[in-house]
């Protein structure tokens, strides 16, 4: 059935048109001719019968006389007309239409309410939305990738409080071993060396006494986050020298690896000092020394206990030097440090090197401990060691990164207008420090190379105090870099103070303890590094300060979102210096022109080189 439509053309018109008076005579030739310009030609003979029979009665009613009192009637009459006439042209084009619509195929007309049937009736539903573009650098992605990374971890957690004798652990040590903890270290405990001896001494002697076939699943992968300068060396060495202690034949049982040549040394000398009357033999691999000498020494003589960096391992492992058929505990100090690196892709080499030569091939098979002050959270890293129910011990805290206990920070806001006075800035700030020996980090080596000699210049012109300043630089020899650094530990503070001036590469391994400023001159470039940069003073519960240079807004904006992921005690948040003393940044006359001829002198200096 087809929709019904009104025509017309069946409409009744009226018959009789109504008189027009003459003086609309005008008026309604025009409309007619308005009408005609508008209609089909088609109907062209129709009209033009129409517009004579109109002029013959117009004709006709020339000739009559006027009747005035019907005016106002036949004035109305006319404008009806006149409505009529326009609808009449309306009408007609209508009629066309439904003339074509009838000349139309049936197969091109729409069944109105065959359409209506047809159509399915559905709920309202939402607009398809594109993906949600995630930022992965926000603080929410961040702290999601966090808890991914630790997932599947048993989390153990300690705070400050949890200190106690080390002859309270008489025991679950052995005599000899807990008498060289008491001689050579301390005789308490720090947090995380207790925390780790209570959740490992035990179970490793139960399982030693027992059966070792066991031991690593029993213990399982080790993963802790502790600040620097908290005894980490100390946690991780007294029960791998427990372990050993029993041992009859010397093979290499544990791996310990670290990222610097520095770090070597002070690892050795720890663990050395804990195996005296053991019979352990503890060897160290170094770049300075001859490949083949090394190699020949331990086809000899198979060590307890070897510590490398891994660009070494690599080296030993394709020549054969050592293998991992017995290998019980892997350590990895500045773990985060360790996995950054890529030397000879030795992350993946050692765990194919483990798989393919030890017996025991089930998961679990070594026990690895992983340390640093800040643990990464990449999962693909991880991942990479196959961890075996692991077990992460970090502080009590939300934070991810933990400063130490007792260190003071000191901001020092320096307008951007002034930034070319900051060396004369810092030798303020040297000025106030007294009988202080202090680490001043720099961005980059060139940065070393100028900032010293620029120092030395202004005490020469009696613009400061005397301060002892020490540059470790690239241009330097490793053997002079080494001396400077051997100078500056041994160095005595009661007639100047000494200062260091060097970059990021004295962050990690520097086990001075009696440092006590840290001067970030160059803001870091991350959390991290801020907290390795730190963790040089204030160590061993020993008290410090670090000192931050931020110029402009911006460096101050980046401040904040630095210490976000930053723990620290209660009552020791950061103090801006610069609101204490405004004379940090203060620059008087005579000391603008000094400090001119100082960079004059400085320039001319370098061009002479």
């Amino acid at each position: 059935m087809f929709a019904v439509r009104f025509d017309p053309s069946e409409a009744e018109l009226p018959k009789e048109k109504p008189l027009v008076p003459q003086k609309r005579a005008a008026e309604s030739d025009d409309d007619s001719d308005e009408v005609q310009e508008s209609e089909d030609e088609s109907q062209e003979p129709e009209r033009q019968k129409d517009e004579s029979e109109d002029e013959s009665e117009d004709k006709s009613r020339e000739k009559l006389p006027e009747e005035p009192e019907g005016q106002e009637d036949v004035q109305n009459q006319d404008t009806s007309d006149i409505h009529s006439k326009k609808h009449d042209s309306v009408i007609s084009r209508f009629q066309q239409t439904l003339k074509l619509q009838e000349k139309l195929p049936q197969a091109n007309l729409i069944d109105e309410e065959k359409e209506a049937s047809d159509t399915e009736a559905r709920p309202l539903e939402q607009i398809p939305q594109p993906a949600k573009v995630r930022n992965t650098h926000s603080g929410e992605a961040f702290e999601e990738r966090k808890s991914i990374a630790w997932r599947n971890t048993t989390k153990v957690h300690y705070d400050n409080q949890m200190v106690k004798p080390f002859a309270s652990y008489q025991d679950q040590l052995q005599p000899r071993l807990l008498a060289n903890i008491q001689q050579y270290f301390s005789k308490d405990t720090f947090p995380i060396q207790t925390v780790l001896l209570d959740n490992t001494l035990s179970l490793l002697n139960f399982t030693l006494g027992v059966t070792k076939k066991n031991l690593t699943r029993r213990v399982g992968d080790i993963l802790v986050n502790a600040s620097t300068g908290s005894g980490k060396t100390l946690a991780y060495s007294i029960p791998i020298i427990e372990a050993l202690s029993k041992r009859t034949v010397n093979k290499l049982r544990v791996l310990v690896i670290v990222p610097t040549k520095l770090l070597i040394g002070q690892v050795f000398d720890t663990m050395s000092k804990l195996a005296q009357g053991t019979g352990l033999i503890i060897s160290i691999s170094k770049l300075e020394n001859s490949l083949k000498e090394e190699h020949q020494k331990f086809m000899n003589y198979e060590p307890d206990i070897l510590i490398v960096t891994p660009g070494r391992l690599v080296d030993h492992l394709q020549i054969g030097s050592i293998t991992m058929k017995n290998l019980m505990m892997l350590v990895l100090d500045e773990a985060d440090h360790l996995l950054n690196q890529s030397f000879q892709n030795w992350s993946t080499e050692l765990m194919n090197n483990i798989k393919s030569h030890k017996l025991d091939q089930m998961p679990g098979n070594v026990i690895k401990m992983v340390f640093s002050a800040t643990l990464t959270t990449n999962t693909e890293k991880l991942h990479g060691l196959h961890l075996y129910n692991p077990k992460l011990f970090v502080r009590d805290s939300v934070k991810l990164y933990n400063l130490p206990d007792k260190l003071q920070e000191y901001n020092v806001n320096v307008p951007t207008a002034k930034s070319l006075y900051k060396p004369l800035f810092l030798l303020h700030l040297l000025n106030r420090l007294q009988n202080a020996k202090a680490l001043v980090f720099v961005k980059s080596n060139e940065a070393s190379l100028r900032l010293a000699p620029l120092l030395a210049i202004m005490i020469e012109k009696r613009m400061g105090a005397s301060h002892n300043v020490l540059s470790v630089n690239s241009n330097n020899t490793k053997s002079e870099n080494k001396r400077l650094v051997h100078q500056f530990a041994t160095s005595d503070t009661k007639e100047s103070n000494q200062i260091l001036i060097t970059t990021d590469l004295m962050s990690r391994g520097i086990d001075i303890n009696d440092i006590t400023d840290v001067i970030n001159y160059d803001p870091p470039i991350s959390s991290q590094q801020y907290v390795h940069r730190c963790g040089r003073t204030a160590r061993a519960l020993g008290r410090g300060n670090a000192h931050n240079l931020l110029v402009g807004k911006g460096e101050r904006k980046f401040w904040t979102q630095i210490e976000k992921d930053i723990s620290r005690n209660v009552g020791y948040e950061p103090i801006i210096s610069t609101e204490q003393d405004e004379s940090i940044v203060n620059v008087s006359e005579n000391e603008n022109e000094v400090y001119k001829l100082c960079l004059e002198i400085l320039r001319s200096q370098n061009s002479g080189d």
